[in-house]
């Protein structure tokens, strides 16, 4: 886990790995959703083949049918 410090304006920086796995650089978006109390960034890049991500989701120890459920519930 990576943990960084809100400014009082209400900025904070994206951590030097997250940005290099995420291929975010200066001037890009981001796109910020709140499921729950948790809160994930993504790189607005659009998902060549999703049935790849899905399970490097599960090699990772991502629980594919408790997220399917998750957002069934938050996104209807």
């Amino acid at each position: 886990m990576y943990r960084t410090r809100v400014t009082s304006k209400y900025q904070t920086t994206i951590p030097r790995e997250i940005r290099k796995r995420l291929g975010v650089k200066a001037g890009s978006e981001v796109g910020w959703h709140t499921v729950r109390e948790f809160v994930m960034v993504d790189a607005h890049k659009a998902i060549k083949n999703p049935v790849a991500f899905l399970t490097s989701q599960i090699r990772e120890g991502a629980d594919a049918v408790k997220l399917v459920r998750r957002a069934r519930e938050e996104f209807g």
